[in-house]
C-alpha cells in the first residue's frame, strides 16, 4: 500500500447553531439511550447552566445521574470515580458539558467503563484501548479547547503531577452540540483565557510539521475570526455574533489540529499545568509569543501569513509575534512572573516539556531541553 501525502479525519458528528443544545434529549433517544450519565463541574452548577440542560432530559423521560466533581484540570481519580459510577448505575449513555475538562473527563469516563484498571494505565503508547465506548455527546459551554472535535483526553496525575494524553478513535464523541448561546455569559477573564487556547491550536495547527493543505485553509480561517472577533466578545460579552464567531473558529481549529499536530507551546504549557496549575489557556497565551519567536526561521512565511489574518499588513514574520503580545495585553492575560514560578524550577519544566508524547515532536523547529529551557525564561522575565 504506498503512503498517502496527506490523511485527514473527523470522527465526530458536529452540530452548530444557537439554540442546538435545548435537542439534547432528543439527540440521547437518537442513540438509544435511557440512562444518563451527565459530567460536569462545580461552576456550571452555581451558573445555572447544568440545571437547563438537566431538564431538557428529563423532558423527554430519561433518567438522569451528574457527577459535578471534574476538577479544573480533571484527574485520574476523577475518571475512575465517574468510571464506577456508570458501572454501578448501568448507564447507557455520558453527556460531557462543559469546557475542555468536563468533555474530556465524560470521554475517558465512557472509555474506561469497557477497559480495566487505571485510565493511567492507557497514555498514548502505553496500553492500547481496544473495546468499544459507551456513547458520548459533548456540549462545550466555553469556546476555546476544541475538545468537543476530538478523540482524545487530557488527564492529571495528581501523584507525579503530569499530564497525560489519552488518545483513540474509540473514545471519539458520536456528536457534538455547538451552541454559542451557551457562552454568553462567560466572564471576560475566561473568555479572554478560552479564546487564546483556541487562537494557539491554530497557530500551532498552521506551522506544525504534519500540517497540510486542507488543515492550513482551517486554522487560516481561525486564526483570522478569532484575530476579528475575540477581542470584542471579550469586551462585550452580549455580542452574539462575535461569540458565535468565536466558537465556530474554535470548533474549526479544533478540526483541524488532530489532523496536524500542534507544537512547542503545548509542549511546555503541560508542565505548567502539572506542577503549578496555570489554567491550560492562560498556560497556552502565556507561552505563545515566545514559541513563536524561537520557531520564527523554521516557517518564516507561513508566520508572515499569521500576521495579516491577524490584520497586520506584514511582510515580516516577527509582526505576527507582535501581534500576538498586543493582543494578550488587550485581553489582560497574565504574565508568567505572576505565579509562584522561580528560575530554578525551570530545569524541571523543560524536562517534563520534552518527556513522553510530547507536543514538542510536531514543533516545526527541534527543541532541545536546553532551548526549551530558554523559552521559559524569556516568558519568566516578560514585563
Amino acid at each position: 500500500m504506498k503512503s498517502a501525502k496527506y490523511k485527514f479525519f473527523t470522527p465526530t458528528q458536529l452540530l452548530f447553531g444557537a439554540g442546538c443544545s435545548a435537542d439534547i434529549g432528543k439527540w440521547i433517544k437518537e442513540f438509544s439511550g435511557t440512562k444518563v450519565l451527565l459530567v460536569t463541574d462545580k461552576g456550571l452548577v452555581q451558573a445555572g447552566l447544568m440545571d437547563d440542560i438537566k431538564q431538557h432530559i428529563i423532558a423527554e423521560g430519561l433518567e438522569i445521574v451528574v457527577f459535578d466533581e471534574v476538577a479544573e484540570n480533571p484527574t485520574v481519580q476523577n475518571v475512575s470515580a465517574g468510571r464506577d459510577l456508570i458501572i454501578r448505575d448501568n448507564i447507557d449513555i455520558v453527556v460531557g458539558l462543559g469546557g475542555g475538562s468536563p468533555m474530556d473527563a465524560a470521554k475517558a469516563m465512557a472509555i474506561l467503563a469497557s477497559h480495566e484498571g487505571s485510565i493511567a494505565n492507557y497514555e498514548l503508547g502505553l496500553k492500547p484501548l481496544t473495546q468499544t465506548s459507551l456513547p458520548v455527546i459533548v456540549i462545550p459551554t466555553t469556546a476555546g479547547t476544541g475538545s468537543e472535535a476530538t478523540m482524545g483526553s487530557v488527564i492529571t496525575d495528581q501523584k507525579t503531577h503530569r499530564k497525560f494524553d489519552v488518545v483513540s478513535r474509540l473514545m471519539a464523541p458520536q456528536l457534538a452540540l455547538v451552541d454559542p448561546l451557551l457562552t454568553q455569559m462567560l466572564p471576560a477573564a475566561l473568555t479572554a483565557a478560552t479564546g487564546m487556547d483556541a487562537l494557539t491550536h491554530a497557530v500551532e495547527g498552521y506551522t506544525a510539521t504534519l500540517a497540510s493543505p486542507l488543515t492550513d485553509a482551517l486554522h487560516l480561517k481561525a486564526i483570522t475570526m478569532l484575530g476579528n472577533d475575540l477581542p470584542r466578545a471579550y469586551h462585550d460579552g452580549s455580542d452574539r455574533q462575535a461569540r458565535s464567531n468565536v466558537m465556530l473558529a474554535s470548533m474549526i481549529a479544533g478540526i483541524g489540529f488532530p489532523n496536524s499536530g500542534l507544537g512547542a507551546v503545548h509542549g511546555l504549557t503541560l508542565p505548567l499545568g502539572g506542577h503549578f496549575g496555570i489554567p491550560h489557556g492562560i498556560a497556552n497565551a502565556i507561552m505563545l509569543p515566545h514559541v513563536m519567536h524561537f520557531n520564527l526561521e523554521a516557517c518564516p512565511d507561513k508566520f508572515v501569513d499569521i500576521a495579516n489574518a491577524l490584520g497586520a499588513q506584514a511582510d515580516e514574520p516577527q509582526q505576527a509575534v507582535s501581534k500576538i503580545i498586543a493582543l494578550r495585553r488587550e485581553l489582560q492575560v497574565p504574565l508568567l512572573s505572576s505565579y509562584n514560578i522561580n528560575r530554578q524550577d525551570l530545569d524541571l519544566l523543560a524536562r517534563d516539556a520534552l518527556g513522553r508524547n510530547s507536543n514538542c515532536v510536531t514543533n516545526p523547529r527541534k527543541i532541545s531541553q536546553d532551548e526549551a529551557r530558554t523559552v521559559y525564561l524569556r516568558a519568566l522575565e516578560e514585563k
